[in-house]
């Protein structure tokens, strides 16, 4: 188990905090210090430890138009690739997952493959370095930084197996890498079943030792509540994607793996970790969907309930500094036209319309989830409205919606006003932070492992439709169908079919002839509809491209996922 030294340099970029900033992220690079030369005071392992989170926040912004969240939404059955009309067709690639579309694209995710390799890197140094250092937690300093001994390496822990769980999800075969060398990358894929194992032990491990929470001036930091919610997440994935694909699954024995990570962690556990979230951390729902994000809270005339609200039990922070705005949001929106109070974008990862049609009109999630260019009215728009001919002018596949969640927020002039550079219109970044884990989620996973299921259930639905909420027995089915309309927009859905099994999946994303009429959609498959067929779904057991850069650097250790050879 060592190091790719392609991605996982001997020296990194140590990082502190801003004393003038609540942001956990407004952080400054300072200098760049060997292994050997630094781990000798509090401070360089605190800066240590902002590394791994920056590390974390860089994996999720550095990647261009492919980084997680966009591609999890695009390979889902909620949105389309998009892009410009003169754009190459990578996103449609990736939409459907066809290497063929875009034959020459053999790295599409080199950067994030990268990232989540030196974050682990830094995660490992950190716990390597750490375990024998003079700790002091009862130092001004110490307690200044909320730096335990203990809770440290429950945060770092954290960040290691959320790096590798969103890898295992993209690429399925990895390999398990737990201590820094100097050796080349030259390391073979694991067996699935021990990276989930290493997955599970820090999570575990983490539960035993993170804080309940920490103080608003500390809003981004790890707890346990989020070790608990993520090991469920986790939990669940492995057992849908391997406990219900029927299709043999390459390179991997998936009864085998269950057995082997029965003996890991039981549902029991994850029932008691999920218990212990709606019992004891003092999270709960927001009283209003529609206030969870910025500019869907501007348009309908709702306050934003702010980043540090109870409903986030995890998010990955961004700030006003150089190097911690969110980037990838600049992907999303209307290419060259703003409509306030949203701004422009990229025309990437766009709405599919029959997500629209198929919603229950008095489901308020809809609108919180999906802009309708043709539809929508709000405070900004009601004397200006849309111009549906514009917004898509140069939107590849438009129909007429955009995910909404994470679109920036402008002014009625169209000046950005949540974004990196307040008042810039020119701006395309964003410091909203990413929400990975709302109690929304937990209570439905909870849910479908039979804690309270009716009760749970019910409440995430009563929070969207209120006093007028139909009646629904709770079931399995009914289940993913709330989750489907819940968490639109935030990188979930597509993980969320294919833990009902592979064909569960390709059956739900295959888009069949004649396809969906679009404007401006590029000529594939003979016809310029979306069409996307089950069996390209099938063929690369809905696992992604691994960089062939990596591949070849490996020297034949690392192999290609299935399907997406050329």
């Amino acid at each position: 188990m060592k190091s790719l030294k392609i991605i996982l340099p001997a020296c990194f970029s140590m990082l502190l905090l801003s004393n003038c900033s609540d942001k956990f992220l407004d952080i400054y690079p300072v200098d760049r210090k060997t292994e050997a030369t630094f781990f000798k005071t509090q401070e360089e392992v605190y800066q240590t430890l902002v590394g791994c989170y920056q590390g974390m926040n860089r994996w999720l912004n550095n990647g261009g138009n492919w980084v997680y969240p966009i591609v999890s939404d695009i390979m889902s059955d909620d949105a389309a690739g998009g892009a410009g009309k003169s754009d190459y067709l990578l996103p449609q690639a990736i939409d459907r997952f066809d290497p063929g579309i875009a034959p020459a694209e053999a790295n599409i995710y080199s950067t994030m493959w990268a990232d989540a390799f030196t974050t682990i890197n830094r995660c490992n140094t950190f716990l390597k370095k750490t375990d024998a250092f003079p700790w002091d937690d009862n130092s001004a300093f110490a307690m200044g930084k909320y730096m335990t001994k203990a809770a440290s390496e429950g945060e770092v822990r954290f960040i290691r197996a959320y790096m590798y769980f969103c890898s295992m999800q993209m690429w399925g075969h990895l390999p398990l890498i737990t201590e820094t060398t100097e050796d080349a990358g030259k390391e073979a894929q694991e067996d699935p079943k021990l990276i989930y194992e290493l997955i599970v032990n820090d999570l575990k491990k983490a539960t035993g030792l993170l804080r309940p929470s920490f103080p608003s001036d500390a809003s981004g930091r790890i707890t346990k509540y989020a070790a608990e919610g993520l090991l469920a997440r986790v939990y669940l994935f492995y057992t849908g994607y391997y406990g219900k694909t029927q299709a043999e699954l390459p390179r991997v024995n998936k009864g085998e793996l269950l057995t082997y990570m029965n003996g890991v962690i039981s549902e029991a556990e994850v029932k008691g970790y999920l218990t212990d979230i709606i019992q004891n951390s003092g999270h709960d729902l927001m009283d209003n969907y529609l206030s969870l994000w910025p500019a869907g809270a501007a348009a309908a005339g709702v306050g934003y309930a702010g980043e540090y609200n109870k409903e986030v039990i995890f998010a990955i922070k961004h700030g006003y500094v150089n190097g911690t705005s969110m980037n990838w949001v600049s992907d999303m929106g209307a290419r060259g036209y703003i409509m306030p109070p949203y701004g422009r974008g990229w025309g990437f990862d766009i709405g599919n319309k029959y997500v629209w049609d198929s919603w229950d009109t008095n489901d308020p999630r809809r609108n919180a989830s999906l802009m309708n260019v043709k539809e929508e009215h709000n405070l900004f728009n009601d004397t200006n409205p849309y111009n549906d001919t514009e917004a898509g002018r140069d939107v590849r596949e438009y129909q007429s919606l955009f995910l909404k969640k994470y679109l920036r927020e402008t002014d009625a002039s169209g000046n950005e006003v949540y974004g990196s550079y307040v008042g810039n219109p020119s701006s395309m970044s964003s410091y909203t932070d990413y929400i990975v884990i709302r109690y929304a989620d937990v209570l439905l996973m909870a849910a479908e492992l039979g804690i309270d299921a009716q009760a749970n259930f019910d409440k995430v639905r009563r929070r969207a439709y209120g006093s007028s909420t139909p009646s629904k027995i709770v079931s399995q089915e009914n289940i993913m169908e709330e989750r489907h309309r819940e968490f639109v927009g935030e990188a979930i859905r597509y993980w969320d079919l294919l833990r009902m099994g592979l064909e569960y999946a390709a059956d739900a994303i295959k888009i069949e002839a004649p396809g969906i009429p679009v404007v401006n959609g590029a000529l594939i498959y003979g016809t310029t509809n979306i069409v996307i067929k089950r069996e390209q779904v099938m063929s690369t057991s809905g696992l992604s491209q691994i960089p062939e850069q990596q591949i070849s650097l490996s020297e034949g250790k690392l192999a290609q996922n299935e399907g997406w050879s050329k």
